[in-house]
């Protein structure tokens, strides 16, 4: 995993923790609001049960309060409202679902058997004690409902957050990620170069030669790093525009890919020799690693047009695709190449159009077309 990959995830995670304290945050006090409001009305309608009945028990005799109790409850069975009163703990009434001890004075919520009930607990003049528990449905599916809106909220944000994130750290990381790629090349060809100086015994002549090779190709690569920045960097233009020599840039080339023969009948163009020397290095690369060992990799330098053409076993209809559109596919395939999509972004810088083709022995002709002089 690279490193901005794993920020990615980090960061992630950590908004996506924030965001879930957020919401919680945010859907708290609703939550709070409710389950108070349902135990206000518990206590409201307990207390109205509780005055009703201190009132009939206060008109019989002693004896018989217990049973006029029940009597009176018994009429609240089908509301489903469950009830449980006695008198020093002798039971006169009990329709609880399950046993339940309360000190007189408390109220609140419980959850017993899978379900949400909310409960008062009250002493009346008469010396009775009342438990008044009813089934909070309505509460339990409201807040089943704000949880479960909440976590789908958070959810669908966190998904958002997480796809502008991976697209903002991707698109950050990708000109360091194309200009790591480029470099590679030019520098095993320097370490060659240097490991010769260290280890071989030149002439003169040919240690200058090396030597040469390597500051020139070290300014080189100074170029390419300036010129893929600035490629990334919308609004700017290459401050290396300027007139190419074709033939010095194959004559580069040729250096760098031995197995390389060029054609040139195009003296100049117009654009930033590092980034076409990018381009072009790229395109001889896929075509090098398409084409069988031995066979030569061909590049055609004619006014306005550069092709490149490789004799392997050429593209399926699928990397033909790819290569032609590689937005199509934003991961980079192994069939299509690597450096596809930047291939195609120098060539939009210099206002060319890079095209994929069938060869005429089956294999692969990229062809660079200049549309502006």
């Amino acid at each position: 995993m690279k490193l901005w990959q794993k920020t990615y995830a980090l960061s992630a995670l950590l908004c996506t923790l924030i965001l879930y304290g957020c919401m919680f945050l945010v859907t708290a006090p609703a939550m709070s609001a409710a389950v108070s409001s349902t135990r206000e009305a518990a206590c409201r309608e307990e207390k109205a049960i509780a005055a009703a009945l201190q009132k009939l028990l206060s008109e019989v005799p002693q004896g018989r309060q217990g049973p006029m109790a029940a009597s009176f409850l018994e009429n609240y069975r089908h509301t489903g409202l469950r009830f449980l009163t006695k008198r020093e703990e002798q039971t006169a009434y009990d329709t609880l679902p399950f046993s339940l001890q309360l000190l007189p004075g408390r109220q609140g919520l419980l959850r017993r058997q899978g379900r949400l009930y909310v409960f008062v607990s009250d002493r009346l003049p008469s010396g009775f004690e009342l438990v008044y528990l009813q089934e909070a449905e309505a509460l339990s599916s409201l807040l089943r409902g704000q949880l479960l809106t909440a976590a789908l909220t958070g959810t669908a944000v966190a998904l958002m957050m997480a796809l502008a994130l991976y697209v903002l750290l991707y698109r950050l990381n990708l000109p360091m990620s194309r200009l790591a790629h480029e470099l590679r090349t030019p520098l095993t060809i320097m370490q060659g170069y240097g490991e010769t100086l260290r280890d071989a015994r030149l002439t003169p002549e040919q240690a200058h030669l090396a030597a040469d090779y390597i500051a020139a190709e070290a300014q080189r690569l100074s170029r390419v790093a300036d010129s893929l920045l600035t490629l990334h960097s919308p609004g700017e233009e290459s401050a290396a525009m300027g007139i190419v020599d074709i033939e010095a840039l194959c004559a580069h080339l040729q250096i760098t890919f031995p197995e390389l023969r060029c054609r040139v009948n195009w003296a100049t163009a117009f654009g930033d020799e590092a980034l076409l020397s990018t381009l072009l290095s790229n395109l001889i690369k896929n075509a090098l690693a398409a084409a069988p060992k031995g066979s030569p990799v061909e590049l055609l330098a004619e006014p306005n047009r550069i092709t490149v053409t490789d004799h392997g076993r050429g593209l399926t209809k699928r990397e033909f695709r790819y290569v032609n559109h590689p937005k199509r596919l934003r991961r980079l395939h192994r069939e299509g190449g690597i450096g596809v999509p930047l291939c195609h972004a120098i060539a939009a810088a210099h206002g060319a159009k890079l095209t994929y083709e069938r060869g005429e022995d089956g294999g692969t002709v990229a062809v660079l077309t200049f549309t502006t002089p």
